[in-house]
């Protein structure tokens, strides 16, 4: 990561609305596209996505329709959830294997009309466009919306007021996981509810034109609720990521780094009577394996030194690794992710830690969700 500049904006493939965002926030390289990682710091943004509103550049997620007379037979092929029966305007999560059952990317598919939309991690985007490619039949289409759209994303546990200025209905009429395609300033986009964070969150797909005025206007937005005043902040990726680590919310960089779908314990992306996809052999021979690990979440604390890669040891025995590590200001603790054995891989139990000097530190194995959205407990008026 690295203040913005010019060498960065030319070397990163990025929307406009992220070389505008750039000029004042810090850009991290997602295989090769450029995203904004802070804006004013990650744990003053994550203030903003847990007890207000965050604002968040999606832009570089990939968008890619697919359409034609096979559309659903060929998206079908390629997920392990079963799509047969997802209606229109609804949408769901699900992993994307390759041949040998590796996770290529946990997609998010809405069906439209006459086609499907899937929406890929940035750091996945150019891999998952690659296999849509390569795996193409005659009956099938497919367009890069990336080309011609942008996305916007917003979370926080009062997201739902700033949805409810873009919607001409009641937003409590749309449930998780759908969308509706409607018209902003004469102008069609998709509307979703639809987040990361176990806040109230939503995304909007503008057309590119139209991307950095929608980004002003939603962050020029305010409002009270009561004595409280609810403000919108602009979110990086660190936030958004420690925020979703917190209700373990899959990331394709972490659970999607070289994990099989047990290890990475997100089999519930996995339709269990569907057979016909990509990697489905490869798959059952992974859940018959034996000596199997699995990750499990952890807390620790914060002033004591810990980094990924870092062995986890049960009665000076090596049972694993830590793979994801991140601060949690709402715990106050380092919050962390580990592939463990099975046997150790359960919650409430005490492990330790060795980092590079080999000092020990406990680790206390949480089950999840780790923090509480505030959404929970926060109805939509």
């Amino acid at each position: 990561m690295m203040k913005s500049g010019d060498h960065m904006i030319n070397v990163l493939n990025m929307s406009e609305l992220t070389k505008s965002l750039s000029e004042h926030g810090v850009l991290r390289d997602e295989s090769g596209y450029g995203v904004i990682a802070s804006f004013q710091g990650a744990e003053h943004e994550y203030h903003a996505l847990r007890n207000h509103v965050g604002l968040i550049d999606l832009s570089a997620s990939g968008l890619y329709v697919i359409s034609g007379e096979d559309f659903v037979e060929f998206v079908s092929s390629l997920l392990t959830k079963d799509i047969d029966f997802l209606d229109i305007e609804k949408t769901l999560t699900s992993l994307m294997l390759d041949e040998d059952g590796q996770i290529i990317d946990m997609v998010s598919v809405y069906r439209l009309e006459q086609a499907i939309l899937i929406e890929t991690s940035a750091a996945k985007r150019d891999k998952v466009g690659a296999w849509l490619a390569e795996r193409k039949s005659d009956g099938v289409e497919i367009e890069n919306w990336n080309a011609t759209k942008t996305m916007i994303g917003f979370e926080g546990p009062y997201a739902w007021k700033l949805a409810q200025t873009i919607v001409p209905f009641d937003i409590s009429s749309v449930p998780y996981q759908a969308f509706v395609e409607i018209d902003l300033e004469d102008e069609p986009i998709v509307f979703i509810r639809s987040g990361f964070t176990g806040e109230y969150g939503y995304k909007i797909i503008v057309p590119h034109h139209q991307a950095i005025s929608t980004w002003e206007q939603l962050k020029a937005w305010e409002e009270e609720e009561g004595e409280l005043e609810i403000k919108i902040e602009p979110v990086g990726l660190e936030a958004l990521e420690i925020a979703m680590l917190e209700v373990r919310q899959p990331r394709a960089q972490v659970e999607g780094n070289g994990l099989t779908v047990y290890e990475a314990a997100v089999q519930w992306f996995v339709s269990y009577h569907k057979e016909a996809y990509v990697g489905y052999s490869a798959l059952q021979e992974q859940l018959q394996q034996e000596n199997k690990q699995h990750l499990i979440g952890f807390t620790a604390d914060n002033t004591l030194t810990l980094e990924i890669g870092n062995a986890v040891m049960l009665s000076s025995n090596k049972v694993g690794h830590i793979v994801q590590l991140a601060y949690s200001p709402t715990l106050e603790k380092k919050l962390g992710l580990a592939l463990l054995d099975d046997a150790c891989a359960v919650s409430g139990i005490e492990l330790e830690g060795i980092n590079e000097a080999g000092e020990s530190i406990v680790l206390n194995t949480v089950s999840s969700p780790y923090v509480l959205p505030k959404s929970w407990s926060i109805k939509m008026i």
